[in-house]
Formats: structure tokens, sequence, C-alpha cells
């Protein structure tokens, strides 16, 4: 490639360029992070924890132990 060649093509580099930064064709690290934190907090809303989870499991399997002991005894 020349530098001929090269003046060519240097308009329609620049503008794809332009277009893809307009565009905002590639993501920037700022963006990701924002989408990270955004989708952290909407896991927190919609979501519980697995310890909590497992406490809870642990606790209502534990009253319907006592339910099904008291039917038992009837």
């Amino acid at each position: 490639m020349n530098v001929e060649q090269l003046e060519d093509y240097a308009p329609y580099v620049v503008i794809l360029l332009m277009f893809l930064w307009q565009n905002n064709i590639f993501v920037r690290p700022e963006q990701l992070e924002k989408k990270h934190r955004e989708i952290l907090d909407d896991i927190k809303d919609k979501y519980v924890e697995i310890n909590a989870y497992k406490e809870f499991q642990t606790h209502i399997y534990s009253k319907l132990d006592e339910i099904i002991e008291e039917l038992r005894q009837r």
C-alpha cells in the first residue's frame, strides 16, 4: 500500500470511524461498569441470597416436621 492509496481511502476511514463513534458501536469501560451496577441492583431487588433461602428452607422443613408429628399424634 503506497501513500497515494492511503490518501484515497483516508476520508472513508475517517467517515467510518466517526460513524462508529457517534453510534456507540464500541462499549467503553464506564458504560460496562454502569450496566454491571444496574444488573446487580436488579438482582438484589428480585432475588434472595442463597444463605437466606437455605435458612428459610430449614425453618419451613422444621415447621412441617412439627405439623406432621402433631397430625400423627391425633
